[in-house]
């Protein structure tokens, strides 16, 4: 090539980036400073093109250069105005540029290379990857597209609302499905209770248990759903191969005649009372294949590992998803969805072979002409996974399955003339592709990392140095900040987090780095593979052992950083292989995270198991005022108190108690296990008191008597595997002990208590009677069994399943 030509290159690469920049910039203008009234077309192509101009004419050898790439913007700004009318002027500038950018850095590299004074081998091993470059291209396009749509669109076209159906004559009967395997009872049941409740007037519920090996999961499901009457029916299948599609396609075939729409719930989500009678009516349309909600959340509040997760977790629905919808490419997720039962069977059902059946089974709902409709508002609400590796598990998975449906669905997606027989449109077939050819992509391009290794070696060993140009500095700092600009504008106004969550989203995205790059190139070469289930268990915190999750991340992220520190040291500042260090550090940030997502949240299960809790006056005190009343009144009116229920764990209402020891009958004593801490007598000042009646011990606590006057119990006291037991006999006649506030027990039923000793100073706040002396704390929860003894995993089956 020329050297009029490179250098038209070059000022072209620094001027799309400058002008990228300012795009980005208006953008971050209109929707936070001006999100009412924008920016007009003239001023913000003002606004963005001059600067830019000005700026590569400056830098240019010439001056005369920049006349092109201006020339080349304006052309495109005028080709895209007519197809992009509903974007905002700012928006147009923004994704045209985009375009334009990485399009001029292609050529220009290919002319940089090609005229370096470097060996043959060097050459041939940089431009080696330009034919996956010039393949990623449009894929990163769309790419950015999806994401920055919301950014960039004044007008929605196609629905995205909630659509009631009213008052009718005719509601058309919906058939929720539940599919599990091997969950606990206590969750599901919570989910049945969630679905009992829905405001709907026709609707059954079939819950499907597949494959589960221990009764004691699903038979308390089974009994529930018959105590929730004929609307829930359940079913235990053992064995069925095919895992959630598996099970899923077998109900189908026990579907009633008269359902119209199927619904999927997984079993840890609570819907909402609206969820149907708010979208069915989009089913007025007959060509509606099916409706879909948002993923969401709950309990994730007060956990910093969670509150990461779900920040990352919501920014695709907040982004990618109603960006699909409005070219009706929009996606099942599977959970809190609705489909046409008619297109469902039409389709042929779920894929059983594919990791990610749900957006692969949009695909063939498409295809047969229905359409869709993507409703960006919460009806329902699911458990995040408590360990790192949980989390991994899912996000490979949801990064396998899409490489599975572009190599099942390829000739789906081609031009007509080589293309399968379908109704799928050109926009549709071209979204629903870069969905899987993404991931595929990624896969191919983490393969050339050998090869950019190889780059690096050849210079060093044959000592070839290359200046880097400024513009590729350039365009470097200003397509990285701009990226920074974008994203932060995401979480701020789409999602409405703050900068802390945004960076804490942020990290968890790099964090699953890793794993979506192993689950890409896997997905090349294996074309199934296990169902990787997500555990809904409590999790046990592991210690160090938990790191073992990201230990590949670790040693990357450590190779990465030490590599690229090495190498910023050692080169000038000129260097080309400076540039490459500096983005080797880049390059650990998608590695590093991972370790210390995985100590975070192992940190916050060992803060959950361990003894540090808050005193139970301090917990008492947090409740508001009627909750403490109500606590304190409860404990001095029918039974032992139970001030520690405010903090501690309790049982899902109305879930049977399954695994908890039987009770004691009647002048039995009871075993009552704790820490040998909690009844080593040095820790408290004076011995502490032991308590023979629930009488006794409401006449200490409310200072009627002194802990003195308390008569003692016969206690014994056997360590045994480090713990102590010691047994109080306390009649089973009297009241049961109170529950937690706001689930009390059944009156004269025996039951294990849990018992706690703490201090209780004296004095009185806000209505709360605190004893005089040493407290005895219960809560009627079942004794949840030391998981880590061998015999406990064998016997309790929330030890047999809990995970980590």
């Amino acid at each position: 090539m020329s050297s009029s030509l490179f250098d038209v290159l070059t000022t072209g690469v620094i001027y799309f980036s400058s002008a990228f920049l300012l795009a980005a910039l208006l953008t971050v203008y209109e929707k936070v400073f001006a999100a009412k009234g924008g920016l007009r077309g003239a001023v913000a192509l003002a606004l963005g093109n001059g600067p830019a101009a000005l700026v590569a004419g400056y830098l240019s050898p010439h001056g005369w250069e920049v006349l092109v790439p201006l020339g080349v913007a304006a052309t495109g700004q005028l080709l895209v105005h007519r197809w992009m009318t509903h974007f905002s002027a700012s928006g147009r500038l923004l994704l045209v540029n985009n375009f334009l950018l990485a399009l001029t850095v292609l050529a220009w590299g290919v002319n940089f290379i090609v005229n370096l004074e470097i060996s043959l081998l060097t050459r041939m091993l940089m431009l080696a990857g330009y034919p996956l470059l010039v393949l990623m291209l449009p894929i990163g396009v769309i790419a950015s597209l999806e994401q920055w749509e919301v950014l960039t669109r004044k007008r929605w076209l196609r629905p995205r609302t909630v659509k009631p159906i009213g008052e009718r004559e005719h509601y058309p009967k919906v058939c929720l499905q539940v599919p599990c395997y091997a969950e606990p009872p206590e969750v599901v049941t919570a989910t049945l209770d969630r679905l009992a409740a829905l405001r709907y007037p026709n609707f059954e519920v079939m819950v499907i248990d597949n494959n589960t090996k221990d009764p004691n999961l699903w038979k308390p499901v089974e009994a529930y759903c018959e105590q929730l009457g004929e609307r829930f029916r359940f079913f235990h299948v053992d064995p069925l191969a095919g895992a959630k599609a598996g099970a899923l396609n077998w109900a189908m075939e026990r579907v009633a005649g008269d359902v119209e729409i199927i619904g999927v719930i997984d079993a840890d989500y609570h819907a909402e009372p609206d969820f149907l009678s708010s979208l069915l009516a989009h089913f007025d349309e007959p060509r509606m294949g099916f409706v879909q909600t948002p993923h969401d959340y709950r309990g994730w509040e007060n956990s910093l590992y969670q509150r990461m997760c779900y920040w990352e977790y919501k920014t695709f629905f907040a982004t990618t998803m109603p960006s699909l919808n409005e070219k009706d490419a929009g996606l099942t997720v599977g959970t809190m969805c609705l489909i046409r039962r008619r297109a469902l069977d039409e389709a042929g059902g779920w894929s059983e072979w594919c990791q990610t059946e749900d957006s692969e089974l949009a695909i063939r709902i498409h295809a047969l002409g229905y359409t869709s409709v993507f409703v960006p508002q919460t009806f329902g609400r699911g458990l995040i996974p408590e360990t790192f590796a949980g989390y991994k598990k899912q996000r490979f998975r949801w990064t396998f399955g899409p490489v599975q449906e572009f190599k099942q669905h390829l000739r789906l997606f081609l031009p007509k003339p080589w293309a399968a027989p379908s109704e799928l449109r050109p926009i549709q077939k071209l979204h629903h592709m870069n969905h899987g050819l993404g991931p595929f992509t990624t896969g191919l391009s983490f393969l050339m990392m050998p090869v950019n290794l190889a780059v690096l070696v050849s210079m060093l060993v044959q000592g070839e140095s290359v200046a880097a140009p400024r513009s590729l500095w350039i365009a470097a700092v200003c397509a990285t900040v701009a990226g920074w600009l974008l994203t932060w504008l995401i979480h701020r106004v789409e999602m409405g987090c703050s900068l802390r969550d945004t960076i804490g989203a942020i990290l968890a995205k790099q964090a699953l780095y890793h794993t979506m790059i192993t689950a890409s190139v896997m997905g090349l070469f294996v074309g199934r593979i296990a169902w990787r289930r997500t555990d809904k268990f409590k999790s046990l915190p592991s210690g160090l052992v938990a790191l073992a999750s990201a230990r590949t991340e670790l040693l990357l992220g450590i190779v990465c950083l030490g590599l690229g520190l090495a190498i910023c040291v050692a080169q000038p500042p000129s260097s080309l292989l400076l540039l490459l260090g500096i983005g080797l550090l880049f390059q650990s940030l998608n590695y590093l995270p991972a370790p210390l997502l995985a100590l975070r949240a192992e940190y916050e299960l060992q803060a959950a198991q361990s003894d540090k809790l808050p005193s139970p006056q301090a917990a008492i005190r947090k409740l508001p005022v009627p909750a403490r009343q109500a606590a304190v009144g409860a404990a001095l009116a029918g039974g032992v108190a139970v001030i520690a229920g405010a903090w501690l764990a309790q049982p899902q209402p109305g879930a049977p108690p399954v695994g908890a020891k039987s009770a004691a009958p009647a002048g039995r004593p009871m075993v009552v296990k704790t820490s040998p801490a909690k009844f080593d007598d040095e820790r408290v000042p004076g011995k502490q008191p032991t308590v023979t009646t629930r009488q006794a011990y409401l006449e200490v606590s409310s200072g009627a008597v002194s802990a003195a006057t308390v008569p003692s119990a016969a206690a014994s006291e056997s360590p045994a595997n480090g713990r102590t037991d010691r047994r109080l006999s306390l009649p089973t006649s009297a009241s049961r002990a109170t529950a937690m506030v706001g689930n009390p027990p059944t009156p004269n039923e025996p039951t294990d208590l849990d018992f706690h000793y703490a201090l209780a100073p004296s004095g009185t706040e806000a209505g709360i009677i605190e004893p005089t002396s040493i407290q005895l704390l219960a809560v009627s929860t079942p004794i949840i069994p030391d998981c880590y003894e061998r015999e406990s995993k064998k016997r309790d089956y929330r030890c047999r399943n809990r995970k980590n």
